[in-house]
């Protein structure tokens, strides 16, 4: 157990991007027995916007994306508001205080939804950190029944608990990076046709019809800009891009 998340933080430790980050998060969570992880952080203030790093399946991530789930998902609002551990889920409910009552429909369309993906059971841990983004918290769910996530939980959710944590600080370590000249931000001309498309709510599919790319190539350049912003989402890119006028609005 201590061999494996000692591996774990070696790996942790040599990675250089927040995806390549993100990867070894997912991989590690995944040989302990979860399915599904989300990592979500933001900034403080009333209109903060929520990033997110998932492994849901994409039609999902881009539907949570597009109707900015993440301002109604109750998961969301205890990382806010709580620094304490939640089991989360549809079959978590009946553990919640109130057994999921005041819950709004939006908001169980939003747990039933994730159900549907897989996120029966889980738990999300709330994180703190100081710099450009203080609120964070990671979910790791699966598809168990409650009474063996109970003793899943018991085995390794310590260790799930502490590999959240170390994860937290490498993606706030490499979030941090000191702000750069416009410059640094140049497109190629593929870069930027690619996230154009992506800000009006195109998909790689879609975009590689528009461009006559594969799909897979669409991909690589997209890659190459969310690197060059250093933002893991391609909505972060796009807003990014058009700050610095890089691309239309």
């Amino acid at each position: 157990m201590k061999s494996c998340l000692g591996d774990f933080l070696a790996r942790l430790d040599a990675t250089d991007s927040v995806q390549r980050t993100w990867h070894e998060t997912t991989s590690f969570l995944m040989s302990l027995g979860f399915g599904l992880m989300m990592y979500g952080y933001a900034t403080t203030g009333m209109q903060a916007e929520v990033e997110t790093l998932s492994n849901f399946p994409l039609d999902y991530q881009k539907r949570y994306r597009e109707n900015r789930y993440y301002r109604d998902d109750p998961v969301v609002r205890h990382c806010i508001g709580s620094l304490a551990p939640l089991r989360v889920g549809r079959d978590s409910l009946p553990l919640w205080p109130d057994r999921g009552r005041k819950l709004t429909m939006v908001q169980h369309r939003i747990i039933n939804e994730a159900a549907e993906c897989g996120m029966s059971v889980g738990i999300v841990i709330p994180l703190r950190s100081p710099g450009r983004y203080p609120l964070a918290g990671m979910s790791m769910s699966n598809a168990m029944n409650p009474t063996e996530f109970e003793h899943f939980i018991a085995e390794w959710g310590h260790v799930a608990h502490l590999a959240a944590l170390y994860a937290h600080i490498r993606m706030q370590i490499l979030l941090q990076e000191p702000k750069r000249t416009i410059s640094a931000f140049a497109l190629s001309e593929r870069e930027r046709e690619c996230l154009q498309w992506v800000s009006r709510g195109l998909s790689s599919k879609e975009i590689s019809r528009e461009v006559s790319l594969g799909t897979k190539t669409v991909d690589y350049h997209l890659a190459k800009v969310m690197r060059k912003f250093a933002v893991s989402t391609r909505s972060h890119a796009v807003a990014r891009a058009i700050t610095f006028g890089l691309i239309d609005p």
